[in-house]
């Protein structure tokens, strides 16, 4: 870290030195796996490990559980693995970075007519990965969204359609026992490539078995606002919204909320309930959507160490339009994506990026 990175607040520090860039991927899966590969290599997690990652017999399980909804997915998974020369399983939860968790959104009907969505990663300073992955597939539907490292997946996006979906980690107890899953990363590239509504795409999540505890959020440009919570092993929990839905990092369904334990949830709900009152916010609905995901006071734009917002994203989904920060919203541009174009088409501001092809 350089002596000029040390006088900027730590969260800062590390954003300015963080990897963020644009990724194009185009092709069939097994193109979009070799592009990866190409530009990508193994990196170590930070964080804990799964107990399943070492285990090929339940990754073999999980793959045929993917390769059986998205044979495409699993050609671009173990393309890649090939591709570093790790077998096919590993594919699933395998981390990557270039070569040489408060997570909050809201989706709402805006006073001018238009379905919004606003979304902030949060998570770890370390984590250094941090990709807008720009897809146009040969199978499924074109989209948007950001990346944290595991390869294959979405942590958040829109695609042609106007879907949008977003995750958010609940912290609960583990599991006494695991039954194979889908991964939760590759549950949302799943809906951005498969799903042309927000009712589609939670009937899929309700039907697919997850390994995570997880919240999501879906909405579409009909209008539908749903946010589902999930836990391996357990129903997913439904929540529709009328005229806004907010999903943060805790359990409201009174079948999963024990399953929290007695971890701190009141920074979560502060969060839910300053986003659900978004309505109450006077002006355009874009900017007021942009200034949610900006603010301080609800702590829905963080800047602590263990829980600092990485990316920012605002999205139209009637006009599909997407729009991300490379950093907190407070304090960097955004630039815009539409998805409408051929091509998709981007109008930079502010910090320049990396493009990957």
């Amino acid at each position: 870290m350089s002596a000029s990175s040390l006088t900027l607040p730590l969260d800062h520090a590390h954003e300015r030195q963080a990897d963020y860039r644009v990724v194009h991927l185009r092709g069939s899966g097994v193109e979009i796996g070799r592009q990866m590969a190409a530009i990508l290599q193994r990196v170590p997690s930070p964080f804990r490990k799964w107990p399943w990652e070492e285990d090929s017999a339940f990754l073999h399980a999980c793959g045929a559980l993917v390769h059986d909804v998205a044979p495409w997915l699993w050609q671009e998974l173990t393309a890649f693995a090939s591709g570093i020369g790790l077998p096919p399983e590993q594919g699933l939860f395998v981390r990557a970075g270039s070569l040489p968790h408060g997570c909050s959104a809201v989706a709402w009907w805006s006073h001018d007519g238009r379905v919004l969505a606003g979304r902030t990663y949060d998570f770890y300073t370390r984590m250094r990965t941090r990709h807008l992955l720009i897809t146009q597939p040969d199978d499924g539907y074109a989209h948007v969204g950001m990346n944290g490292g595991l390869v294959g997946g979405r942590y958040d996006g829109l695609n042609e359609h106007g879907v949008f979906v977003a995750l958010h980690k609940v912290m609960a107890h583990r599991p006494s026992t695991y039954e194979p899953g889908v991964p939760y990363h590759l549950l949302l590239r799943l809906v951005l490539q498969t799903c042309r509504t927000a009712n589609e795409a939670a009937d899929l999540l309700v039907r697919l078995p997850h390994l995570s505890s997880f919240n999501y959020t879906l909405a579409d440009p009909s209008g539908a606002l749903i946010a589902l919570e999930c836990y391996p092993g357990q129903p997913v929990y439904r929540r529709d919204g009328r005229d806004v839905i907010a999903v943060t990092n805790h359990y409201t369904s009174p079948e999963l909320a024990p399953l929290q334990g007695q971890r701190p949830t009141a920074d979560s709900r502060r969060r839910m309930e300053a986003l659900e009152a978004i309505g109450e916010r006077w002006g355009e609905g874009w900017n007021v959507t942009v200034d949610a995901v900006s603010d301080h006071e609800s702590g829905v734009c963080s800047h602590r160490e263990f829980g600092a917002t990485l990316w920012a994203g605002v999205f139209d989904l009637g006009a599909r339009r997407a729009a991300y920060s490379f950093g907190a919203p407070c304090r960097n541009s955004m630039t815009s994506y539409d998805l409408r174009a051929r091509e998709i088409e981007t109008q930079h501001r502010g910090r320049p990026f990396a493009i990957g092809n």
